[in-house]
């Protein structure tokens, strides 16, 4: 694809490049460009859809970056496809959901979490199907089709158990591994759980430059950080000005198949 990309002949591809300035209204757009040796071009367009995504949230909590067995929900798809034989020899995983998440900074879920998390324990079981398992949430939000995978987990052995927001899990090193405490809400009795590997799911997050893309475009943004449409449900990918569209993360945590709807 990206080959298709880059030799396409009605496409321009700018890489290392910075937007300056951006003039003009719909059907003629005027933008300037700065490459990184300062160079500058002008580009003329009709339209801009604004889609530079998001970024994965930096967990401060859970002795994150203190273990190299605490792993976020990205770096463990890169083990599974790299490293398979250290996730064959694990015998218990743990993953803690809403890390980051409906919390008061940042009061929204991540939508894509709770499905990542289910995904990443189902293939775990696949490489080794005695693992014990446990997912750590508040509320499993593996909506529409999702579901049939969440009933796949339970159907499979993988356990669920659900903590309150003001009583999180606790992790602490025990005997060279991860303990992780948890009050199950079912038997209301704290569970220790020693684990090989602990998966935080973090949150969606808005990129850094996303103020720079609102006044450069005059765009507006919510209070969480990303891209504000003209209307949810009349006008759900466009701007309030004319011209102006947004997809993928930078409007909001989202699946890639209503991305790629959008």
């Amino acid at each position: 694809m990206v080959k298709s990309v880059n030799e396409h002949s009605l496409i321009d591809v700018y890489l290392q490049t910075q937007i300056k300035e951006v003039h003009g209204t719909v059907g003629n757009f005027t933008c300037k460009l700065a490459d990184a040796q300062g160079k500058e071009t002008e580009v003329s367009y009709g339209t801009a859809i604004i889609a530079n995504g998001g970024e994965s949230y930096s967990p401060e909590e859970y002795l994150y970056g203190e273990d190299p067995n605490i792993l976020l929900s990205l770096d463990l798809d890169q083990e599974i496809m790299q490293n398979t034989d250290r996730l064959r020899a694990v015998s218990t995983a743990v993953f803690i959901q809403c890390v980051g998440s409906r919390e008061p900074e940042r009061p929204y879920c991540s939508k894509v979490c709770c499905t990542h998390s289910i995904h990443s324990a189902l293939t775990l079981k696949e490489l080794n199907p005695d693992m014990n398992i446990y997912i750590l949430y508040r509320d499993i939000r593996t909506y529409g089709e999702r579901e049939d995978i969440y009933r796949e987990a339970r159907l499979k052995g993988i356990r669920f158990i659900r903590y309150e927001m003001d009583d999180k899990p606790r992790v602490e090193k025990k005997d060279g591994r991860l303990r992780v405490t948890v009050k199950d809400q079912v038997i209301k009795m704290h569970v220790e759980i020693d684990t090989d590997i602990l998966t935080l799911a973090s949150a969606v997050i808005p990129r850094d430059d996303n103020h720079v893309f609102s006044e450069l475009f005059k765009v507006a943004m919510t209070q969480d950080g990303f891209f504000m449409e003209a209307h949810a449900k009349l006008r759900p990918v466009d701007f309030a000005c004319a011209g102006m569209f947004v997809c993928g993360l930078a409007h909001g945590p989202k699946a890639i198949d209503e991305a790629i709807s959008q």
